[in-house]
C-alpha cells in the first residue's frame, strides 16, 4: 500500500493539474502551525498537538482501517495527506522549467523563475548565482527523498513527522533544541543513502573519496547538509570548471548534470522501494 501511494503521488505531482491552494501553497505547513499557534501559543503544547499527535493518529488509523473497503478509504486519506506534505507541484518540474529557459537563452525569464521558486536573486550569468541555485534546488529535492525514506520505513506517520518537524524548526528557528537534534538524526540516513545512490549513478570512486571522514558526521544545519550533498553530486558528475566568460547556456551545464543525476537517483530509490515491498 505504501509503495502504491508513493507512485500515485509522484505521478500526480508531475501533472499540470489545477490543485487547490491548500495543496500547493508553499507556506501551507506554516499556515497550519500558525492557525493552531494563535490559540495555543508557540510552546511545547503546540508541537504536541500539531506534530506529534497527528503522527500518532495516522498510525492508529492505519492499524484500525483493515478490510477491503477500509483499505480503499485509507488509500484516499494517505493520498491527500502525502500530497499535502509534499505539495501538488513537483520540484523536478520546476528545475526542468529553469533548464528550458536556460536553453532558450532567456536570462530574464530564468531569473524570474529562480527568484519565484527558489528565492535566488542576482545575475544568472554569475558562477556564484548558479552555485546557490543548484544548492537550493538540491535541498528542495532532498525533501522528496526524505519523505520517500520515512514513508517506506515508518509509513505515513514517519513522513508526516519528518515534514512537520522541519516546518516547526523553520518556524521557531532554534538550532540547539531537542527537536533540531531529532531533525538532524532523521535526515542523516537519508543523506547517506542519497550520497550512495549518487555514487551508484555517477563516479563511484570520486564520491567515495569526497565523503572520506564525512560518512558519520552529523550536519549542524540544513545548509551544511545541502553543501555536503552538492559536493557529492559534483564528484559524481565530474564536471569541469566553468569559464568566467561562458554564456548562460554553458553555465547551465552543471545544473543539467545535477538534474540528470538526481533523476537517476530517484529511479534507484524507486527500484529499491519496490524490492523492499516484495521482500518484506
Amino acid at each position: 500500500m505504501k509503495f502504491l501511494v508513493l507512485i500515485l503521488v509522484l505521478g500526480l505531482r508531475r501533472l499540470e493539474v489545477s490543485w487547490p491552494q491548500w495543496l500547493t501553497l508553499r507556506s501551507r505547513h506554516q499556515t497550519w502551525l500558525q492557525s493552531l499557534g494563535n490559540r495555543l501559543g508557540n510552546g511545547p503544547l503546540l508541537y504536541l498537538l500539531a506534530v506529534l499527535l497527528p503522527s500518532v493518529l495516522l498510525a492508529l488509523l492505519g492499524c484500525a482501517l483493515q478490510g477491503f473497503w477500509a483499505q480503499w478509504l485509507w488509500l484516499l486519506m494517505a493520498l491527500l495527506v502525502l500530497v499535502w506534505l509534499m505539495g501538488g507541484q513537483s520540484e523536478f518540474r520546476h528545475v526542468d522549467e529553469l533548464l528550458v529557459r536556460g536553453r532558450m537563452n532567456d536570462p530574464e525569464g530564468f531569473a524570474a523563475l529562480a527568484s519565484e521558486e527558489f528565492g535566488v536573486t542576482g545575475d544568472p550569468t554569475e558562477i556564484a548565482y548558479q552555485e546557490q541555485l543548484s544548492e537550493r534546488a538540491l535541498a528542495r529535492e532532498f525533501r522528496v527523498f526524505a519523505v520517500i525514506f520515512w514513508l517506506m520505513v515508518l509509513g505515513l506517520p514517519g513522513a508526516f513527522l519528518w515534514v512537520m518537524n522541519q516546518a516547526w524548526l523553520q518556524r521557531v528557528g532554534v538550532e540547539s533544541s531537542a527537536i533540531a537534534t531529532l531533525h538532524r538524526w532523521m535526515s542523516w540516513p537519508v543523506q547517506r543513502l542519497l550520497v550512495l545512490s549518487m555514487a551508484l549513478a555517477g563516479d563511484f570512486a570520486a564520491v567515495m573519496d569526497s565523503m572520506r571522514h564525512r560518512w558519520f558526521s552529523l550536519a549542524n544545519s540544513d545548509e551544511a547538509a545541502a553543501s555536503l550533498l552538492l559536493d557529492a553530486a559534483r564528484a559524481a558528475s565530474d564536471l569541469s570548471p566553468i569559464d568566467e566568460q561562458s554564456s548562460l547556456l554553458e553555465r547551465m551545464q552543471p545544473m543539467e548534470e545535477l538534474q540528470g543525476l538526481v533523476l537517476r537517483c530517484v529511479a534507484i530509490w524507486l527500484i529499491a522501494c519496490a524490492l523492499w515491498v516484495l521482500l518484506a
